[in-house]
């Protein structure tokens, strides 16, 4: 049996849409005459439908405290009034009744308007949990989201807050696309923001930038969605900052590998030795082992020339740049390889025997 709760500061008509109730097998939770006093039977009597005079008791009218009962208890309510001006009824249907019945009304008239509020609130209940189950589902989606309208980032799931690098939506909705696009790929992005007309769009890259401008290498892929009535773009990306590092170190490994002698030195960013192999030590011969100490602490076992090497680093060049090494017995003849980082700075380089001649 559902729950009706009756608003109505008339005492006579307040009892005849009671024994309507009754006899329409609706049970009576609670009658009451001002707004104050309907607020307070809802959160103690949890009704289902909530019949309300607009002109109450006191200085609230039922149209204001209709729209707390919807927001806060989430219960349908349905005016009853005599009152047909059209600035009342307009407030009415703003504050999203589920139904205005004009006194005097029948009692099958006043049957149908609660059924139908019933069962269309209770719709309405579904489809808002299952949209809300739906936004949760995306904003925590295992895949960084993005939506795009007219060049502009509206929507922002959270790994994709994380890969900005930021923790706030305001530092980003409201900003255009291009504004957290690396200059070089702004082209490409614009390509696709002004095709409307492919129906199927195909991934691509982009280097986007984070919050504080750090670059960040991403594949896209884009679909066409409505978001809020509107045509948008939906971007889903994924970050290949990491994967595009590590396959261009590879492709220098194998180069070093293909072209070099064999023997190879791995200095980092702060001029140390990573690693070495068996080969290059022949030709140093240190009287320690050499990982972790500075390339230019190295005299006389081996000899580098710190312009040279810092040099090699600011450039940032994509192809191998010579280099020499002095050590004790030979003048070494070397290619140097900068390995990057998923930043795209130098974190590396690779030091490659080409020729050696001995002193």
């Amino acid at each position: 049996m559902r729950k009706v709760l009756v608003v109505e500061d008339d005492r006579f008509i307040s009892a005849i849409f009671t024994l309507f109730l009754k006899d329409l097998g609706f049970e009576i939770v609670g009658r009451c005459k001002s707004g104050i006093d309907a607020l307070e039977e809802c959160d103690k009597n949890k009704p289902d439908i909530v019949l309300m005079d607009i002109h109450l008791e006191g200085d609230v009218d039922g149209i204001e405290v209709a729209e707390t009962i919807q927001r806060e208890c989430e219960v349908p309510v349905i005016f009853i009034s005599s009152d047909t001006s059209s600035d009342v009824v307009e407030r009415a249907v703003i504050s999203n009744s589920y139904g205005y019945l004009v006194k005097p009304i029948t009692k099958k008239e006043l049957g149908i308007t609660m059924e139908l509020a019933y069962y269309k609130h209770k719709a309405d209940l579904d489809q808002r949990r299952r949209e809300q189950s739906f936004r949760n589902y995306i904003s925590n989606a295992p895949i960084a989201i993005t939506i795009v309208q007219n060049g502009i980032i509206r929507y922002l799931n959270n790994l994709a807050l994380d890969l900005y690098k930021t923790h706030y939506m305001e530092d980003i909705i409201g900003s255009s696309m291009v504004d957290f696009v690396d200059d070089e790929f702004v082209e490409t992005l614009e390509q696709v923001l002004s095709d409307d007309k492919s129906e199927k769009i195909t991934p691509f890259h982009l280097q986007i930038k984070t919050f504080h401008h750090k670059p960040v290498k991403v594949v896209v892929h884009a679909s066409r969605i409505n978001f809020n009535g509107s045509s948008a773009l939906q971007l889903v990306l994924v970050e290949v900052s990491d994967y595009l590092a590590h396959l261009d170190e590879l492709q220098k490994w194998k180069e070093a590998a293909l072209t070099g002698m064999g023997p190879m030195l791995l200095i980092n960013n702060l001029f140390e030795v990573v690693d070495y192999n068996p080969a290059f030590r022949e030709f140093v011969c240190p009287a320690f082992d050499m990982r972790g100490h500075s390339v230019f602490t190295m005299r006389p076992w081996m000899n580098i020339d710190r312009g040279a090497l810092a040099n090699i680093f600011n450039q940032k060049s994509k192809k191998p740049v010579d280099i020499s090494i002095e050590t004790t017995s030979h003048f070494l003849l070397c290619s140097a390889y900068v390995l990057n980082n998923a930043e795209d700075e130098p974190e590396k380089i690779l030091v490659v025997l080409k020729e050696a001649r001995e002193k």
